[in-house]
């Protein structure tokens, strides 16, 4: 029954509250041509939330440059912390006031462009973010947001929500509106270029996971729907060439296009089990995002497997590029070895040394309540069968039976 809520609810959503794909630039210099947009849209006094990196290495020069070319007035706020808390979002939102922000421009990962959604959001309505906390809060248009990601899979510059982490209860805000979807976004291959393997890897991770669980979600948009497919395909194909060869600019522009289409996707039709329980050890042991997805994967693909054949087989016919004979069942089993081959050629880890036995209990039914809440998934699970995940992640076993 809540899995039928959720599938009605998520599409009434999407339809009656649609979000607007931003504008998007790509390529050599998308972030100077973004900030060139924002600068002739009338901004004048951006807040700049930036990864502590970009500061560090010089990579913001040019765009501070160019805005005191233009005689903007603007700081900078470069604390940005992987699961980033509130702290973050109220000291960013004290740094805008400061000198009466009237845009945003944020140049980073996932956790940075979730801190700018919601300070954009708290800066025209009441300066209070908490009360943003939840689904449909944003009661005033959020000032002007321009995104520039420096990695390829969160799909935050695509996507309607935004998540801050509470340290104290290791528990996750969602913020979720159609207003936190940025108006344009640039997909600079210069910045993505020096990107560590690893995080290359971990984000492409993301990326790919959005798509699929966006696929087989039960709620289906048609536009989404082929979004999808289409980001399976490039981060199968572009994923291996990026994370080998960081300098392959093609590979790179091709794997932050699937992860700006996955993002998408999954904005209008939901994510699922993976998201739900990698969200918690996220919470619990800080965890990469890209990462716990990555591992948690392949064991919820095969708990998916019995209760959504037909699209797991479609997904494999896709990337194959014509109709196998082959039966559904196979098919969907070579699908998920896919996944398993990627994962190893990615060098993802098959366990997480963090999880902890004596907190399987706790991260369970957190996930339960996180995904019976808000994902139209393909089958509900039950308590025992994500700690039977939990306990395969611990192993490190991709083979799960349930």
């Amino acid at each position: 029954m809540r899995a039928a809520m959720n599938k009605w609810g998520i599409k009434f959503l999407a339809s009656a509250f649609p979000a607007n794909k931003p504008t998007m630039i790509s390529g050599s210099g998308a972030m100077l041509k973004l900030a060139k947009l924002m600068v002739s849209s009338g901004v004048k006094r951006p807040l700049i939330i930036a990864d502590g990196f970009m500061t560090q290495s010089g990579k913001l020069s040019a765009l501070t440059q160019l805005l005191k070319d233009a005689n903007c007035q603007f700081t900078v706020f470069d604390e940005v912390v992987p699961n980033p808390t509130m702290l973050e979002v109220e000291n960013s939102v004290t740094l805008a006031q400061s000198i009466q922000a009237d845009g945003i421009f944020v140049v980073g990962g996932g956790s940075a462009i979730d801190i700018a959604k919601v300070v954009a959001a708290t800066l025209t309505n009441g300066n209070k973010p908490k009360k943003l906390i939840g689904m449909m809060r944003v009661r005033n248009k959020p000032l002007p947001l321009f995104a520039v990601p420096t990695t390829s899979g969160t799909g935050s510059e695509v996507t309607v929500a935004a998540v801050i982490s509470d340290p104290v209860s290791h528990q996750k805000a969602f913020f979720l509106d159609p207003d936190f979807v940025p108006l344009a976004a640039g997909l600079d291959t210069d910045l993505l270029a020096s990107l560590p393997a690893a995080i290359t890897a971990y984000t492409g991770m993301d990326a790919l996971t959005h798509a699929i669980e966006a696929y087989l979600a039960r709620v289906h948009f048609n536009d989404a729907q082929s979004d999808a497919l289409t980001a399976i395909r490039i981060l199968l194909e572009y994923l291996p060439r990026a994370y080998k060869n960081g300098a392959d600019l093609e590979a790179r522009e091709m794997v932050a296009l699937a992860s700006f289409m996955a993002g998408y996707a999954f904005s209008k039709q939901g994510l699922g089990y993976v998201h739900a329980i990698s969200h918690q050890l996220s919470a619990h042991y800080n965890t990469p995002h890209g990462l716990a997805n990555a591992v948690v994967l392949p064991r919820v693909l095969r708990f998916n497997k019995p209760h959504c054949l037909n699209q797991l087989a479609e997904i494999e016919s896709a990337i194959l590029g014509y109709d196998s004979e082959q039966p559904e069942q196979q098919l969907a089993h070579n699908f998920i070895k896919r996944i398993d081959q990627l994962s190893d050629e990615l060098q993802i880890e098959k366990s997480l040394d963090s999880l902890l036995e004596k907190d399987f209990f706790k991260i369970a039914k957190q996930a339960l309540r996180e995904a019976n809440d808000s994902y139209s998934v393909p089958k509900a699970m039950k308590l025992n069968q994500v700690i039977r995940i939990l306990d395969a992640v611990k192993a490190g076993e991709r083979e799960v039976a349930f």
